[in-house]
């Protein structure tokens, strides 16, 4: 079933205010764009060949149902995908980085899946550098973090990037430029360090 891009907004309203039936319809769309992001960040960011797309997306299927949030568009509902996202990636990280250094897993929802959310361990550090980094951006500008959450968790296009954040894609096309190359520097420091 096709969904135009008005209606998505339109049924997630309908979905917080308990219509099963909107639950219904935009339940394959949501499925389907969270695999897409999922497969995405595996193979165009990290090379992950290991990780399991499905347990990535069921994983934040759940995260982003039992977040509670109130979704107000797409892009606001994809936002939270990406927060979602980069939680479930780093979490995998961390598990393996704990096993790495000889301690016991760290457990994410699915542990059956456990196994199959298996990172690499260049891909682990290179994630938990990456977190590292957001951590810090955050204490400094929290809504620059938000647009990485969008743009590289979520793959939201620079327009609904812009509207998430309520500012012009112009800022969002320059901001992003200058927050990936500020990353950049700071996994490379880190990686030196």
């Amino acid at each position: 079933m096709m969904i135009k891009q008005g209606e998505i907004t339109q049924l997630l309203v309908q979905v917080n205010n308990g219509d099963m039936d909107a639950y219904n319809k935009i339940f394959p769309v949501i499925y389907s764009e969270l695999r897409h992001i999922a497969h995405r960040i595996r193979f165009q960011y990290f090379g992950i060949e290991t990780m399991n797309t499905t347990a990535i997306v069921h994983e934040a299927y759940l995260k982003i149902i039992n977040s509670e949030a109130n979704w107000n568009s797409r892009a606001h509902f994809y936002g939270v995908a990406g927060k979602a996202m980069r939680h479930i990636l780093l979490n995998a990280a961390r598990r393996k980085n704990a096993i790495k250094r000889g301690r016991d897993a760290q457990h994410i929802c699915f542990e059956e899946w456990e196994e199959k959310i298996n990172l690499s361990e260049e891909c682990s550090d290179e994630l938990v550098r990456l977190d590292e980094v957001l951590n810090e951006l955050e204490k400094k500008d929290s809504k620059q973090v938000k647009l990485v959450e969008c743009r590289f968790f979520a793959n939201m296009t620079i327009e609904e990037t812009a509207a998430v954040l309520d500012i012009s894609p112009s800022t969002v096309k320059r901001n992003w430029q200058i927050i990936k190359a500020w990353i950049y520097s700071q996994i490379q420091d880190r990686k030196t360090a």
